[in-house]
């Protein structure tokens, strides 16, 4: 990933955020297909997951987290209340007009 920090510890980079979660979503993608002699079950059992895929999720989260929040999300849950939430009100905004 091409994150770093400047001078002030902000998070910067030579990619857009777009870009950026693009590449981090589809590296998920890239490594679930890796492991697809899995069932999804099998991939996102929290005992069995394999290492890179929990790696590359924690990757993603963590750009999610600094894209769109000043502070960490404090569980996935929280996480996806928030996403889906910007979702909705993209969509109502969309249909008015």
């Amino acid at each position: 990933m091409a994150l770093n920090r400047d001078t002030h510890g902000a998070q910067r980079s030579e990619y857009s955020a777009k870009e950026q979660l693009t590449e981090a979503a589809f590296r998920v993608l890239d490594v679930r297909e890796y492991h697809s002699e899995k069932t999804l079950a099998e991939l996102y059992d929290p005992d069995l997951m394999p290492d890179d895929l929990r790696l590359a999720h924690q990757e993603l989260d963590e750009l999610v987290d600094a894209v769109y929040r000043k502070r960490s999300f404090d569980n996935d849950e929280e996480r996806l209340s928030y996403l889906f939430g910007m979702y909705e009100q993209m969509t109502a905004e969309e249909k008015r007009k």
